[in-house]
Parts: structure tokens; C-alpha cells; sequence
């Protein structure tokens, strides 16, 4: 992909000056904290599903000034990013958005370059099994892939 990569001794060092910061961790301490987030960072916070775990610290999540989940609700549940950042106050679940109203529009992203962008997502499996469904269907129609001799005739061998 041409893309450049290089390798970080600590998760400061990869995420100071990155523009876009991914984790994916079981980390049950912040791996990511307020203090190394740069103006126009996206942050894809996609692991530690537990209500007591976090990858980011509170002032990582104070300092985003657009948080989006897959769902309020579940992340109320199972956000321990927001969860423990949010320490209670209900007021701030009131900017939370809805991935689903960001991509149809019924509700603003971001609106500047500068400004700190969250997707904290726990993952919603039935969500994840259409894309994978609609995905296979295309595979199949257009001959692309092959079947894995892990399953046949939708029962594992």
C-alpha cells in the first residue's frame, strides 16, 4: 500500500502526532492518554469490552470533541472508555452520537479539521454477521474467493 510504517517502543511514541490512533487491546489500564492526543486526530477505541476496562484515560475522552458508538445504550453497558471517564454524570452520555445517525446524516461528525474525533465501538455481532453475509453473497456472485474446508454444507468437519 506504500504506506510507511515504523515501529514504537510505547504507545506515547505511536500515538504522539499520529492522525489517526487504532487500538484494540484487552487493556484494563489506558494505554492511550489525553495528554499525547494532537488537533485533527481520529481515535478507533475497538477493544476492552468491559465496563471496568479502558484503553483510553479520562482526559483522552475529555479531550475528543466528537464521541460516536455503535450503540448508546450497549456502550452505557460496556464502555468502560466512556464509563470511567464519564465518572457518573449522566449529562454526558447527551453528546454521545449513534454511528447509524453520523453515516445517514441525521446528526454532524466532525465540523473542523482540528477537532478530536472518538469511535468508541463494543461491536454489534448481528451487525457484523449481515456485512459478512452480504459480503459472501457478492463473493459468490461474482465467482471471487474460495470455501475453506472448515465447514461444508454449513457444518464444521
Amino acid at each position: 500500500m506504500g504506506l510507511p510504517v515504523r515501529p514504537a517502543v510505547s504507545a506515547t511514541e505511536a500515538t504522539r502526532g499520529a492522525d489517526i490512533v487504532c487500538t484494540a487491546t484487552t487493556a484494563s489500564q489506558p494505554v492511550v492518554i489525553g495528554a499525547d492526543l494532537s488537533a485533527g486526530m481520529h481515535i478507533n477505541a475497538i477493544g476492552a469490552n468491559h465496563a471496568h476496562k479502558r484503553e483510553l484515560d479520562k482526559e483522552a475522552v475529555a479531550g475528543a470533541d466528537v464521541i460516536v458508538v455503535d450503540s448508546v445504550e450497549q456502550s452505557r453497558q460496556e464502555a468502560g472508555d466512556l464509563i470511567l471517564a464519564f465518572h457518573g454524570d449522566e449529562s454526558c452520555w447527551t453528546g454521545v452520537k449513534r454511528l447509524a445517525d453520523v453515516v445517514a446524516g441525521k446528526t454532524g461528525g466532525r465540523t473542523s479539521d482540528s477537532e478530536v474525533t472518538l469511535f468508541k465501538s463494543n461491536g454489534i455481532a448481528s451487525w457484523d454477521l449481515a456485512v459478512a453475509m452480504r459480503v459472501y453473497a457478492l463473493a459468490q456472485e461474482k465467482g471471487m474467493g474460495r470455501e475453506l474446508p472448515i465447514w461444508k454444507d454449513g457444518v464444521p468437519n
